[in-house]
């Protein structure tokens, strides 16, 4: 029995030292695989993690390991791109940890020399719409209150996993901007400090943040600074508190304008100079909220500006521009208080070498609004007294006065339809003085109306004016005349309408401007002109943004009239013009055309033009067309001519048309005309002593070569009838004259007309009103002594006979001359019998004034030759000499007879009226 137990025995030992020794292999074996899976795990790792982090990170990912200890987890370098023109890049970083806090999630110190942030401008998610975020997942649209906003706690954020992190070298490049900064993280102080590029700053700043935690609160600083100069541009500072779910900041900002127009280019463009910009108040928000609607807030901000000179002519005084913003609780409207202090300029102009200051002002004023608390509704506060805001008000003092104020009203609203109404008051006061310097009357111009605008949540917008912009004019007396107030409307019933996303292109009805009837009075020439309403209306349709002046002025219509008026004795007749104007704008002309059609003195009077002018060049041209107009003086409604003029119209037609071209320049205005005008049939009275039949007249009006104007006339009459006809007259003269009119030249080609059977002609004519003394020659050709016999029938005288002649004519400055003509009779004479009472009387009265009346009672004669010699005043003589016999006396011997005659002509002409011719003319006008 004792065997068995002791091999039983040495089995179980020999059992135990084989488990042992089995243990002790494996524990150096898993001691060995231990050694040597730490020798070679960092290699491991550098193997392994790049396909892992570039297949499930980031295409393109590297990692580079450097140690990995039970203290310390090194990392050489680390790029990672999460998306496309992304790239963050990690330089000697050392993770240090103890183990048994690794295990419970915390380091120690996180130290990293280098890190990159390197954004393009390719940093973008093509994939995703307005409606998605980066993850593809579509967005939570706001509710009415707004959008969800989750404030975190940021005393536990500060409190990372890694108790210290520092990183020496954040270098952050973005398209926009750079920065190279210094990092440091700690549990209860955050700091960034370094210098960056920042969107169009001339050069780098010194950025400081800090965020730290303070008893209860924490507070954030952030300071920019001048690189170069170390001058303060911006520093914000702010409480931050958080107590109960809520969140409140309280802020103090300044910015340095003075240093910011200095740096940004964009600011130093702006004329008026900067001097500080300040803001403080506080902002509070539950830490789950919708804002804006849950926010509250009580901030105010001031941007004050100092003496500015934006040129040498305009300088600037300083002032202070305010905005409030508050809303006491959640369910609080926002209200905004933006206001200024009284503003101040000074300009000054120059005119003609005189230099005017003028003042441009505006008071302390402000402008009240007030939002819903969703802000999805705002709109001007009604509750604002008018006095001391909600409106703007400018004023313009110095040689003229101006001063303008709108006062807005309306309301903005993201669901539905937003509205503005302005409404405009303006005045404008044109001196004495400076009128004076204008050459223009002084007065007063005062404007009133409103301007409504209206934009749908499609983008549709409108503005529109439904009795439009009232402006009246009160002109002062200039130079005798006296005008009534001119009351005018322009934009009545206006609409235009649009879409934002098209701002091109528009849509507006007629544009009008109605001027209301007015008058103008001179008492120094009794004279009273009476304007009816003025309408012009542009229908511009289709508007293109671009081309406003053309969209606008392209297709207008013009209508204006004056009425029947006085002027001193002489009526003025009716006239109306009518027609479109259009206005052409482009790069390569400026031209205004009119098409107007202008009728006068009861419509008898009918003138089409078409004009054009040139505003870049000055040049311009009218053709016009003048139809058959009546002379007749009730037919054109001035009955009183007749009277005034001692003219009455019988007959006749008047017509005409042509050109007329101008250059305007720096010298004025030279006019180039090319026109006819000719009157067909004229037949009239004059003065109950001359009657005119069957006239004629042809004026062709030109200026060749820009030179001397020149006037071609042709006249023709049947019948000049002044107590001696005058039958089939004609003449044919130019007259040449300069632009001033200072003197002119009249070449006569052909004249002629018959008279007392005879004919009167003059070969040329040539007159200068430029010389003191200008002479020509009349010839007269068979005229009949019987005809100048029977002009005074009175006077018991006949003769026979035929007289030739030659008339010298002298015009002077005093008045036309005949200095020595003569006549003679044709061979073989004729016969002169004077025989009446008055013969007889003389004949017994005076022995040899017998004789001769005794000879003249049948006087043959074979030569009669007179002179005539005729003075400026009327005086004219005649020197008759006869030679011949009278069968009945002395037994037919021959005698000579010489007579002297003088008489006034103008009286002679005077008493020989025809008021018998006139009458007849006269019933068979108005039979």
């Amino acid at each position: 029995m004792s065997e068995p137990a002791e091999a039983t025995t040495h089995n179980t030992h020999q059992t135990g030292r084989s488990w042992l020794k089995a243990t002790l292999i494996a524990l150096v074996f898993l001691l060995a695989l231990v050694t040597g899976l730490y020798l070679s795990i960092v290699p491991l790792l550098n193997n392994w993690l790049p396909p892992v982090l570039d297949q499930f990170v980031a295409p393109g990912s590297h990692l580079k390991i450097r140690s990995l200890t039970r203290q310390q987890f090194a990392v050489d370098e680390l790029d990672v791109q999460p998306s496309p023109g992304l790239l963050i890049q990690i330089r000697n970083a050392e993770l240090n940890y103890h183990g048994t806090a690794l295990l419970q999630g915390e380091a120690d110190s996180l130290t990293i020399e280098t890190l990159r942030i390197v954004a393009s401008e390719n940093d973008t998610d093509g994939n995703t719409d307005d409606n998605t975020d980066r993850a593809g997942s579509p967005r939570s649209a706001p509710d009415a209150s707004g959008s969800p906003v989750e404030i975190p706690e940021l005393a536990a954020l500060m409190q990372l996993p890694v108790k210290d992190i520092r990183v020496q070298s954040l270098e952050i490049e973005l398209p926009e901007m750079s920065a190279h900064l210094n990092a440091v993280l700690q549990p209860e102080h955050w700091s960034l400090t370094g210098d960056a590029r920042l969107p169009e700053l001339q050069q780098n700043v010194e950025v400081n943040l800090q965020l730290q935690q303070a008893d209860e609160h924490l507070v954030l600083l952030a300071a920019l600074s001048n690189q170069q100069t170390t001058e303060l541009l911006a520093q914000l500072s702010t409480e931050i508190h958080q107590v109960e779910n809520n969140s409140r900041a309280d802020l103090i900002f300044q910015a340095d304008l003075a240093e910011l127009q200095t740096a940004l280019p964009t600011l130093s463009d702006i004329p008026i100079s900067g001097k500080q910009l300040a803001l403080s108040g506080s902002v509070a928000s539950p830490d789950n909220a919708h804002w804006p609607a849950d926010l509250t807030a009580n901030i105010s901000a001031s941007l004050d500006t100092d003496s500015s000179t934006v040129s040498d002519n305009l300088s600037v005084a300083e002032s202070e521009l305010t905005l409030s913003v508050s809303k006491d609780s959640p369910e609080a409207d926002w209200n905004l208080i933006l206001a200024n202090e009284p503003i101040s300029a000074r300009l000054i102009t120059l005119t003609d070498g005189a230099s005017d200051q003028w003042r441009i002002g505006m008071p302390a004023q402000s402008l009240h609004f007030q939002c819903s608390a969703e802000m999805t509704r705002c709109g001007f506060d009604k509750q604002t007294d008018a006095r001391t805001g909600n409106q703007v008000s400018l004023s313009l003092a110095g040689p003229t006065e101006l001063d303008l104020t709108i006062k807005p009203s309306g309301h903005w609203q993201t669901n539905g339809e937003s509205q503005l109404a302005l409404s405009i008051a303006s005045k404008y006061q044109q001196s004495s003085q400076q009128a004076e310097k204008q050459g223009i009357p002084a007065f007063q111009l005062s404007a009133q109306g409103v301007l409504r605008a209206a934009l749908t949540p499609e983008q549709n917008w409108q503005v529109t004016s439904d009795d439009g912009i009232a402006i009246t004019l009160r002109p002062e007396e200039y130079e005798g005349w006296k005008v009534s107030s001119v009351s005018a409307t322009v934009l009545k019933d206006l609409s235009v309408t649009g879409n934002l996303q098209n701002l091109q292109r528009a849509n507006a009805s007629d544009l009008n401007l109605k001027i209301s009837p007015f008058s103008a009075r001179n008492s120094a020439n009794n004279a009273h002109l009476r304007f009816a309403p003025t309408l012009l209306t542009c229908t511009p349709g289709e508007l293109d943004i671009t081309d406003i002046t053309n969209a606008l002025l392209s297709d207008c219509q013009l209508s204006m009239r004056l009425n029947d008026s006085d002027w001193d004795l002489w009526p003025v007749p009716d006239v109306s013009l009518t027609g479109p104007v259009r206005l052409t704008m482009d790069e390569l002309r400026q031209r205004v055309t009119a098409s107007l059609d202008i009728a006068a003195a009861n419509g008898e009077i009918r003138l089409r033009t078409r004009t054009e002018h040139n505003l870049l060049t000055g040049e311009g041209a009218m053709q016009w067309h003048l139809t058959e107009a009546r002379l007749d003086w009730m037919a054109l409604g001035l009955t009183k001519m007749a009277n005034l003029t001692s003219v009455q119209l019988l007959n006749g037609e008047l017509s005409g048309q042509g050109w007329i071209d101008w250059q305007q320049s720096n010298d004025g205005i030279q006019i180039k005309p090319n026109m006819m005008l000719r009157a067909d049939g004229v037949g009239l009275i004059y003065d109950n002593s001359m009657t005119f039949e069957g006239w004629n007249a042809m004026l062709a009006l030109r200026r060749p070569q820009s030179g001397d104007y020149q006037l071609d006339a042709q006249v023709s009459g049947s019948k000049l009838d002044t107590g001696v006809p005058l039958t089939n007259l004609l003449a044919r003269t130019q007259t040449r004259f300069p632009e001033d009119l200072s003197h002119f030249e009249i070449d006569v080609h052909e004249i002629h007309t018959n008279l007392l059977g005879g004919r009167i002609y003059a070969p040329e004519i040539n007159y200068d009103s430029r010389k003191e003394v200008n002479s020509f020659g009349v010839r007269l050709d068979h005229l009949q002594l019987s005809q100048i016999a029977a002009i005074e029938k009175e006077a018991g005288i006949r003769a026979t006979g035929l007289l030739d002649g030659m008339l010298p004519v002298v015009l002077t400055k005093a008045g036309p001359m005949v200095p020595g003509g003569n006549l003679f009779a044709r061979d073989p004479g004729g016969v002169i019998q004077y025989q009446d009472d008055s013969a007889d009387a003389l004949a017994q009265a005076d022995q040899s004034v017998g004789m001769a009346m005794q000879l003249l009672k049948n006087f043959q004669y074979d030569e009669l030759q007179s002179g005539i010699r005729y003075q400026p005043d009327g005086q004219l003589n005649l020197s008759l000499k006869f030679q011949g016999k009278n069968p009945d006396f002395f037994d037919g011997q021959a005698t000579n007879l010489n007579v002297n005659l003088d008489y006034n002509l103008l009286d002679l002409l005077e008493s020989l009226r025809i008021a018998n011719d006139v009458i007849e003319k006269v019933e068979q006008k108005y039979k």
